[in-house]
């Protein structure tokens, strides 16, 4: 285990007090913190940036102004579509390609191609009437050679 501690040794007596000769300087003050002055903080805001409407009604009613002009200059000085296609003197043109796959002991591909021009034809103008009437007689009959060829194919 541990030892005991050894005793002390015995504190000296006390010295009496002595006087001194000379006078004792004087001790010079511990400086203090200096003060710094502080301006009070800042009041709060009068309100939340949201609380005033005025700035997203002025925005909203300037974006469609802008928008308005911006479309406007689009659109081609108002000209609508209908109105372009009356003054172009060449008619549209659709063509519709339809095609007919037959699987027999012999693989034949039939092709009926058909242009049609939509246009509107001019009161006056009957040479239109009479190429459309041509046109759509021509259809006719490749329809029926078409039909015709199924059935020999049908039957062969």
């Amino acid at each position: 285990m541990s030892s005991p501690e050894p005793p002390r040794p015995p504190l000296p007596p006390t010295q009496p007090t002595q006087r001194l000769d000379r006078p004792v300087a004087p001790v010079q003050p511990v400086p203090r913190e200096r003060l710094v002055e502080r301006l009070p903080p800042d009041p709060p805001l009068e309100g939340p940036w949201w609380s005033n409407p005025w700035p997203a009604l002025l925005a909203a009613v300037l974006g469609l102004l802008v928008g308005g002009l911006l479309g406007y200059a689009i659109a081609g000085k108002g000209e609508t579509v209908s109105e372009a296609q009356r003054g172009s003197r060449q008619p549209i043109t659709h063509t519709v390609t339809q095609t007919k796959t037959v699987l027999q002991p012999k693989v034949e591909v039939h092709t009926n191609t058909v242009t049609a021009t939509t246009s509107t034809p001019a009161p006056a103008n009957s040479e239109n009437e009479e190429r459309r009437g041509e046109a759509e007689e021509r259809r006719n009959k490749l329809e029926r050679e078409n039909e015709e060829l199924k059935r020999q194919l049908e039957e062969s």
